[in-house]
């Protein structure tokens, strides 16, 4: 974890700002391209769904009429529209404003847990995969998608070399470079399924994803 102080979740930097209108810009074309896939997945949850940085809700359409969503969501530039499209979608949602790090939320309450690009931009990504873990009942899934390093040697891997602290300036501390699928997969859940995409180049350095489910 970084060993600089915590952020001030009610103090937003000009970068929370730029982060929240580009997360809003790009939500329908990141519709366009997993929509299918988040609506089969997203859609089949049932019960209670802890969604860890939702943004400004970009997910919130896929959810059915039987679920309770809680959103962890810190930053406090995303809460408005995060409100406003959860009225929208007709979504009963229970906004939270803490860190992915400590989630508020007991042990063993949710039945499932949703992020979609988060770990890259988190302090910790492994403790944020240890409470989606804890708060998890048995058997509860965790759906992930998240940008990742490119393979080593790449030009790819070259320019996310570049990139990485600007990038990271821009999109509130986001990483383009880490290893999440080793993550994940020295964690505690059961059973850990990754699918590798390469997006193309049209994504520039953040081309290559991982997508999958982990079960407790």
């Amino acid at each position: 974890m970084s060993a600089a102080a915590p952020r001030d979740l009610n103090k937003p930097r000009i970068r929370s700002h730029i982060e929240a209108l580009i997360l809003d810009i790009n939500s329908s074309r990141s519709h366009g391209r997993f929509g299918p896939r988040l609506q089969e997945t997203i859609g089949a949850l049932h019960g209670t769904v802890v969604e860890l940085g939702p943004g400004t809700g970009a997910n919130l359409r896929y959810y059915g009429d039987n679920v309770e969503v809680i959103a962890i969501e810190p930053n406090p530039v995303m809460r408005e529209k995060l409100a406003e499209n959860a009225r929208e979608h007709g979504l009963a949602l229970d906004i939270r404003s803490v860190r992915g790090e400590r989630i508020d939320v007991a042990d063993g309450v949710a039945d499932a847990v949703v992020a979609t690009l988060v770990l890259c931009g988190v302090d910790d990504p492994a403790q944020v995969i240890a409470e989606a873990h804890r708060i998890l009942k048995p058997g509860g899934s965790f759906f992930f998608i998240e940008h990742v390093a490119a393979p080593a040697g790449t030009m790819t891997r070259r320019v996310q070399g570049i990139v990485k602290a600007p990038h990271r300036w821009m999109f509130n501390g986001c990483e383009v470079d880490r290893d999440t699928a080793s993550l994940l997969r020295s964690s505690p859940f059961a059973s850990v399924e990754i699918e590798e995409i390469d997006c193309g180049v049209s994504d520039l350095y953040v081309r290559h994803r991982i997508l999958g489910t982990a079960t407790k």
